[in-house]
């Protein structure tokens, strides 16, 4: 089992929400006040890497909550983008919590919640090819190493 990761300090991902995003009344739970977008998703991201959440109950998360920042929409992709391309360069993100973050990434591009063109532009390419988002062949990343 890898060494347990230093996970942020949740302000929005609470336990309580963890608990109700799991549940059967996931569409009906609500954050009551808006939340700062970059915070959220980060927390988010972190939640699912740690396995307090499936990738799949992360749309539950995303519709539960109001976003302080007007496009959200727009921006929510690339923002997800971002953190999956810092998380994809830790080093300290192995075994299982590697695999969920493969899990969660493959999940967000099923959901349209990131384009790949944005994971394409941002993350490493040994990174997009554990993804399978890399547009090189397997063969072309083992030749460099």
């Amino acid at each position: 089992m890898p060494p347990p990761l230093q996970a942020p300090d949740y302000k929005y991902v609470t336990e309580e929400c963890l608990r109700e995003w799991k549940g059967q009344s996931a569409a009906a739970f609500r954050i009551p006040d808006p939340v700062p977008m970059p915070r959220f998703l980060y927390e988010l991201c972190w939640a699912t890497v740690l396995g307090d959440l499936s990738p799949h109950k992360c749309r539950a998360a995303l519709d539960s909550v109001v976003f302080a920042e007007e496009a959200w929409q727009e921006d929510s992709g690339s923002v997800l983008a971002d953190i999956v391309a810092h998380l994809g360069q830790d080093i300290t993100i192995s075994g299982e919590y590697r695999n969920r973050l493969v899990k969660m990434t493959k999940s967000f591009v099923e959901s349209s919640l990131i384009a790949p063109r944005l994971l394409q532009e941002r993350c490493e390419e040994e990174f997009l090819w554990e993804v399978e988002q890399s547009k090189s062949k397997g063969q072309d990343l083992k030749a460099k190493e």
